[in-house]
């Protein structure tokens, strides 16, 4: 049996869920759980570490990557942006995240902003709260035919096609990938500005790059319709957030749904004074089940990477 030394051990750095350490064989693995560090403290107290795990909140830059040992670090979520790639592939650091682990709460999410809007469920649970059942002078909508763009046509954007497939939805799907528009060729692939000009519903789907911040730039953004929903369950900084909030301000954009923000979790403030957004705190990838398949997923691809099997 490998004594403490010869194993190979990984550091969890952040609160996780811990379900997928059943795959780590304890005559291999020794695995440590110590939160609240900083990355100055993780580089101080465990350079010997061979892994570190992490969650998206936690920022790895070039500096960190240059200091550290790690030869793996792995991020219990889709996104890695909260990490430098290319500086981790100049020190020959494998990143490792879960691709498919939060798909479907991702997914559900997207809809469930969208029924909050279309429904006005928050503004409804408001009235019969301060006593004004008989108040049903707002508006309604029925999703069924309703134009919904869909824009990034990865694990989750797909997923939320079929959803709107069942609700009868009319789909235009946008994705630069000719592969996936192979794919997906069931679906009316349109280019950016016709979904942005025809589309009901909005909702993007793509990661964050250097290539897509402030992908819907103000321009993007003053082609949308003053009836159009626009939502955002990926990244924050894909949206010019002071375009959009103009938009929201003066009627230009009907309703807004965001889960991301830049700057999180301290967001523009002036988001909170508009009537037609709701806004959520970055939970659209978050349920009990969705970080259970992420943990399992991740401690698997580290079992494999290091075992080779």
């Amino acid at each position: 049996m490998l004594n403490s030394k010869s194993k190979i051990r990984i550091l969890i750095a952040d609160k996780i869920n811990l379900s997928g350490l059943k795959f780590l064989i304890k005559k291999h693995f020794l695995v440590k759980a110590d939160y609240n560090l900083s990355n100055g403290d993780i580089l101080k107290n465990y350079s010997d570490y061979d892994a570190l795990v992490i969650r998206s909140a936690r920022k790895i830059n070039k500096i960190f990557l240059e200091k550290c040992n790690f030869k793996l670090i792995a991020t219990c979520s889709k996104g890695v942006d909260h990490i430098d790639l290319d500086s981790a592939e100049k020190n020959n650091i494998k990143i490792i995240n879960s691709e498919e682990g939060n798909t479907v709460s991702a997914a559900e999410h997207t809809f469930g902003l969208i029924l909050g809007i279309l429904k006005q469920i928050n503004y409804s649970d408001r009235l019969v709260r301060t006593k004004k059942f008989s108040n049903i002078d707002f508006k309604r909508f029925e999703l069924k035919g309703k134009k919904i763009g869909i824009i990034g046509m990865g694990k989750v954007g797909s997923r939320v096609a079929k959803y709107a497939e069942a609700f009868e939805m009319i789909i235009y799907a946008n994705d630069i990938d000719k592969n996936v528009r192979n794919k997906l060729y069931m679906y009316k692939f349109k280019n950016l500005d016709f979904i942005l000009k025809n589309a009901d519903i909005v909702t993007v789907h793509i990661p964050l790059d250097k290539n897509n911040r402030n992908f819907l730039s103000k321009n993007k953004l003053n082609i949308l319709n003053n009836n159009t929903i626009l939502i955002n369950t990926s990244r924050g900084e894909i949206i010019d957030e002071k375009s959009l909030i103009k938009l929201l301000k003066n009627g230009s954009l009907y309703y807004a749904g965001l889960d991301v923000f830049k700057n999180e979790p301290d967001i523009n403030e002036l988001f909170y004074g508009l009537k037609n957004v709701i806004l959520t705190n970055h939970i659209a990838g978050k349920t009990e089940e969705s970080i259970q398949y992420i943990s399992n997923d991740i401690f698997m691809q580290v079992k494999k990477y290091f075992l080779k099997k």
